[in-house]
């Protein structure tokens, strides 16, 4: 058996402006993702594995990237190993919004010319690889810094909190509208997208810009000014059809015993 040192398979990652290796692989709801889909747009792709430590800690880092991530910023995809049981399990536990695909073993990750975990690529638009594969928690944190970053505060919300206290209305309601600019400004700058709080009438609660009945809605998704009826399930800011359950965030069809 040859040693390491004289193989030539590619164990430190695709050089930087690589050709990213094509793909389609299972995700771990029975569906398929394919890189071909991403065409024309930015992906970070992840390889982690449910069993690697440190890929929990890069997960935590994942989803609060993703949850500040500008529309122009990169697409993430998981490409993980093992079963999909295992894999949707720890996906839900993280609150994963993101796909993750199922690798056979290594295969993927040596296309990729690494067998390591937790590893991150960053594609450009052109399919190509950006900079040095990523390896580790601290390069991959730093990767997820420059890409995600954090939006500007916008200050001209000072004008619009200054109208508001000056106007004619109640100043309780003027102090909760002016709080509610204000929080939306802050959620902006830490990556939440901004929601405008409507002023409702008593019996209702703010969802957004819409206002829902307290005694049949519950606000299931402020961004989207989105009221639910209590009798459905929200799920991941969707309002489920009557028939359906919230698994793994999304809507599916509730089966039947």
């Amino acid at each position: 058996m040859k040693p390491l040192s004289q193989s030539r398979i590619e164990r430190n990652g695709l050089k930087p402006g690589s050709i990213a290796p094509d793909f389609t692989l299972p995700d771990i709801y029975g569906g398929s993702v394919a890189l071909e889909q991403y065409r024309g747009q930015r992906i970070l792709l992840v390889f982690s594995d449910p069993h690697c430590g440190p890929c929990n800690d890069v997960a935590q880092q994942l989803v609060r990237s993703y949850r500040r991530r500008r529309p122009d910023a990169a697409n993430i995809i998981v490409v993980s190993r093992g079963e999909r049981e295992e894999n949707r399990r720890k996906a839900e536990e993280h609150g994963f919004e993101f796909p993750v695909v199922i690798q056979d073993r290594w295969k993927l990750s040596r296309k990729y010319g690494i067998f390591a975990t937790p590893v991150a690529f960053l594609i450009a638009v052109d399919g190509r690889t950006i900079g040095e594969v990523a390896v580790g928690l601290a390069q991959i944190v730093s990767v997820f810094r420059k890409e995600f970053k954090r939006g500007p505060l916008d200050w001209s919300i000072v004008n619009e909190v200054s109208r508001v206290l000056s106007s004619p209305i109640p100043r309780r309601e003027a102090f909760r509208i002016a709080g509610a600019v204000v929080a939306g400004a802050l959620f902006s700058a830490i990556g939440l997208r901004r929601t405008a709080f409507a002023a409702c009438a008593t019996g209702y609660i703010a969802c957004g810009a819409a206002c829902c009945n307290e005694t049949t809605e519950r606000c299931c998704n402020a961004a989207a000014n989105l009221c639910c009826s209590l009798s459905l399930v929200c799920c991941n800011g969707r309002c489920c059809a009557p028939t359906e359950v919230c698994l793994g965030g999304r809507c599916r069809q509730q089966i039947q015993p």
